[in-house]
């Protein structure tokens, strides 16, 4: 039998990782086993187990392949090549609801994540949630501090606030979304939301309200 390549190896996990989610949206958590996992991914229990040891890192590793390419592009909104951090980090959570609102992959993994039971994977989900959080407070903040040194923020703004704000912005439109879909839309609301908070701390002139997303930072910015 000739030997896996890093390809072969990759679209197993990826198989592995969309069979989860399937499972875990369906059954729950809870319910769902590894041995469910491979079968609905057309792989033995122990191609799982090559993988993953337990669900608790089919689940971290599920999360981490939808934050990580999130987390990039909000990085890269704090460049210090670019002058445009409120441009920038506007642009990259409109894009970020667009992605959500068109998705479905990604929208089942919001579902799953507002779900809760008493599973030990679960409460091991609401801890990686938290270390996200704080995450992705800290990256906010480094574009509201550029924007600060450029002084694109209102006078007695602290970039901790803003950040926070925002964070509960985001968090709340995607929230009510997921949970009520045919009240709330993400692309429309989450635009007005994030102008609301934007216009409460940002100098006037920085941004346009309701102006679509800007082409956003590349790697080549950072």
């Amino acid at each position: 039998m000739a030997r896996k390549t890093k390809e072969d190896t990759l679209a197993t996990r990826e198989g592995l990782l969309d069979a989860a989610k399937a499972c875990f949206h369906e059954y729950g958590v809870a319910s769902t086993t590894l041995a469910m996992i491979g079968a609905r991914a057309g792989y033995t229990r122990g191609a799982v187990y090559w993988h993953f040891k337990n669900k608790t890192e089919v689940l971290e590793a599920m999360i981490s392949r939808e934050r990580v390419p999130f987390v990039q592009r909000l990085r890269r909104t704090s460049s210090s090549r670019r002058n445009t951090p409120v441009l920038d980090l506007r642009s990259a959570l409109l894009v970020s609801f667009q992605e959500l609102a068109e998705d479905e992959r990604l929208r089942s993994m919001m579902e799953l994540m507002l779900r809760n039971d008493m599973s030990a994977e679960s409460h091991a989900m609401q801890e990686l949630q938290r270390d996200s959080t704080r995450e992705e407070l800290d990256v906010i903040g480094l574009a509201f501090g550029r924007a600060r040194e450029l002084g694109q923020l209102r006078d007695g703004v602290e970039v901790s606030t803003v950040s926070r704000i925002v964070h509960a912005c985001i968090t709340g439109v995607l929230y009510s979304a997921t949970l009520e879909p045919d009240l709330f839309d993400l692309k429309r609301d989450g635009m007005e939301a994030l102008d609301a908070v934007f216009s409460a701390y940002v100098n006037p002139g920085v941004f346009k309200l309701g102006a679509p997303a800007q082409p956003l930072p590349t790697q080549d910015d950072d």
